[in-house]
């Protein structure tokens, strides 16, 4: 069902990316392809064509999502990551990897637990002996990682680097939302990147444009055999743009009986509450102020570097060049605004209502 909140696993219930799903497929395929990143803003549903590429892959893969991994702890992560890889590959075979690693005759228990008092150390004897065994059987292993961007507070894109270069039965699917920092982790601004110039698939989940959102409300409400108006369809798009994560909440709450003026209320309402957490977040150790003012300026249309940089002189606020470029590119490596020309606009619109 297209108004199915949770993210899809299934073909027939992902709605207008067919080509992308496919183009993604293929190349997940691709023996000659090691890196695949899949980027996109928020709540354009990249999650769900990740789940659904995996499943149809057909091949073996374990799907980290990084939001619910301790990804603040660089030893914790690689604990909780080799764990995970246990649980795909199988106690006996993991079993077999760790006892060849620590080189001792005692209990699975025991093993493990010599194991991870040593993750950091062992963690790339684990991988290279995982990779034998996967050889062995002539089998891959896709490991993917969703929001990978937050990974770079503890450097994992170094480990990231050698799974790359040394370890070939294991492909990387790699995906964000906060494209800067996306960036920024693959080593696309800095030449010293463990990650700098290594070949990569890049994919970009874009937002759905009016045509494409008529549509997908028009298919959704023929699936539940009910009926939306034209008019009902023009204040959805007014009011959510091209994001489908807020589409799919206005299907599914008129699904429950809410009608139309009640669920535009109601997705409007926890939609900038939800956008509002996340940018406050992202403010909690920042200058608030200056970066508010910004992203409200740009809503008014003063959207334009020259142009936000005189509105601070006009409230003889000064800010130099250096801090404005800081304040601009930390919004954008965020997800919080994109750069089209020479203009910068917000992303989300329920997001430029929080802030205006």
């Amino acid at each position: 069902m297209y108004f199915d909140t949770t993210p899809k696993t299934k073909r027939i219930d992902l709605f207008g990316r067919n080509f992308l799903l496919d183009t993604l497929i293929s190349y997940s395929k691709d023996q000659s392809v090691r890196m695949i990143v899949l980027k996109g803003l928020r709540r354009t549903g990249k999650t769900s064509l990740l789940n659904v590429a995996l499943a149809e892959t057909k091949l073996t893969y374990l799907k980290i999502d990084v939001r619910e991994a301790p990804y603040y702890d660089r030893r914790e992560f690689m604990a909780y990551l080799i764990e995970k890889i246990k649980d795909k590959i199988g106690e006996s075979l993991f079993h077999k990897i760790i006892k060849y690693i620590s080189k001792i005759e005692v209990s699975y228990k025991d093993i493990s637990t010599a194991f991870f008092l040593q993750i950091e150390q062992k963690f790339p004897t684990f991988f290279e002996r995982l990779n034998e065994e996967l050889e062995k059987k002539n089998e891959i292993l896709m490991l993917a990682f969703d929001e990978v961007q937050l990974l770079h507070k503890i450097k994992f894109e170094y480990n990231f680097a050698a799974i790359y270069d040394d370890y070939k039965q294991i492909k990387l699917i790699l995906t964000g939302s906060e494209m800067g920092l996306l960036d920024e982790f693959l080593g696309k601004r800095d030449a010293e990147s463990p990650l700098y110039g290594r070949a990569l698939i890049e994919l970009e989940v874009p937002k759905f444009n009016e045509e494409e959102t008529r549509s997908f409300l028009l298919k959704g409400f023929e699936q539940l055999k009910k009926n939306i108006s034209h008019e009902e369809i023009k204040e959805v798009i007014s009011n959510f743009d091209g994001i489908i994560g807020w589409a799919t909440q206005y299907g599914w709450f008129r699904n429950q009986g809410k009608s139309h003026s009640q669920t535009i209320s109601t997705v409007l309402e926890e939609g900038i509450k939800l956008t509002r957490k996340e940018l406050d977040n992202f403010l909690a150790n920042r200058n608030k102020s200056k970066y508010l003012k910004i992203l409200n300026w740009i809503s008014k249309g003063y959207n334009q570097w020259a142009l936000i940089k005189h509105q601070f002189v006009n409230e003889e606020n000064a800010l130099s060049d250096r801090q404005l470029q800081l304040y601009l590119r930390e919004l954008l490596d965020y997800g919080f605004i994109v750069k089209i020309s020479e203009n910068y606009f917000v992303t989300d619109p329920l997001l430029l209502r929080s802030v205006t």
